[in-house]
């Protein structure tokens, strides 16, 4: 039998387009001799996630990403369909991160994170996607940090540039001449003959003769001891202990005329003298006045006794 040009060439073609379709298979990670599992997984954003992105489990490739599609009911949402070249069972509740494979080729893939479901997945489920921030959690809280130090460093410039105006450096100016100034006032007082220099010497000399007359001083210091413990061994203190007893025995004395106690008490607080004498003091005085008037009514019985004389002459 033999077989025609055109048979041959179509064969050709045929296997040729074949091997092409496996080969671009291939080159994506999907192997169609083989039977696999899909699986769709919906995101937000995939972060450069592509086309036969390889799918992990536990750091052992069991898949490949086969398609990435926009969601037409969903829109702004992605599907990303993941085929299982090995016959895994997935948990409820797992979840399929996006990762980055490595941090200077920004190739990501898809790593299976399984949950403790004893309930799994059936092929054309979807389950739920994650995505990885990877190097960049680590970088964010510093970069954080970093934007927060610049704006303070750029606070920090904005606020002393406007210290450090024109007018401040003036100031600032005068007052270093001023301190210059100071320093020279300074440097001359120190020098010999200066205003310091003179005051130095004014205290060496007055040290000088507090040095000559310490044996004044001292014997000066020993005459006020001398003089302390005389003091200390008079009868002052005694002198004053008597004081306050009299005082004591005074006030007590005081007390008690107060109170009405004693001749003095009674006399202060008990007006029947009083009357008695003011009484003794009238009749004293009506007596005085009848003998001013009538003196013969008292006096002629003793002093010239007539009335006795002419009783004996009759």
């Amino acid at each position: 039998m033999k077989i025609s040009r055109e048979l041959k060439i179509g064969v050709i073609a045929v296997v040729t387009i074949a091997a092409f379709i496996w080969g671009l298979n291939f080159l994506k990670g999907v192997n169609i001799l083989k039977s696999s599992d899909d699986y769709y997984i919906v995101y937000d954003k995939i972060n450069g996630l592509i086309e036969s992105g390889i799918v992990y489990l536990n750091g052992y490739k069991v898949g490949n990403v086969s398609a990435i599609d926009f969601d037409s009911k969903n829109p702004g949402k992605i599907v990303v369909t993941m085929a299982l070249a090995e016959k895994i069972q997935i948990p409820v509740n797992s979840v399929a991160l996006i990762t980055s494979s490595s941090l200077i080729s920004g190739i990501k893939d898809l790593e299976l994170l399984f949950s403790d479901s004893t309930v799994y997945y059936k092929p054309g489920d979807t389950i739920p996607g994650a995505v990885d921030k990877g190097f960049s959690a680590m970088i964010d809280p510093f970069k954080v940090q970093v934007e927060e130090t610049i704006a303070n460093i750029d606070t920090i410039l904005i606020v002393m540039r406007n210290i450090f105006n024109e007018n401040t450096q003036e100031n600032l100016k005068n007052t270093f001449a001023h301190l210059d100034t100071i320093a020279a006032g300074l440097s001359s007082s120190l020098e010999p003959g200066g205003g310091i220099s003179r005051g130095i010497e004014n205290i060496a000399d007055i040290t000088g003769e507090l040095k000559k007359k310490s044996g004044e001083l001292a014997s000066i210091l020993v005459s006020f001891a001398s003089i302390s413990d005389s003091l200390a061994n008079s009868e002052i203190k005694s002198t004053i202990n008597n004081t306050n007893k009299t005082i004591e025995a005074t006030n007590e004395i005081l007390q008690k005329i107060k109170n009405g106690e004693g001749t003095a008490g009674m006399l202060i607080h008990n007006d029947t003298l009083y009357n008695n004498l003011k009484s003794a003091s009238q009749n004293l005085d009506i007596l005085i006045k009848d003998l001013k008037e009538h003196p013969k009514k008292y006096v002629h019985f003793s002093l010239f006794g007539g009335k006795e004389k002419q009783e004996k002459s009759r």
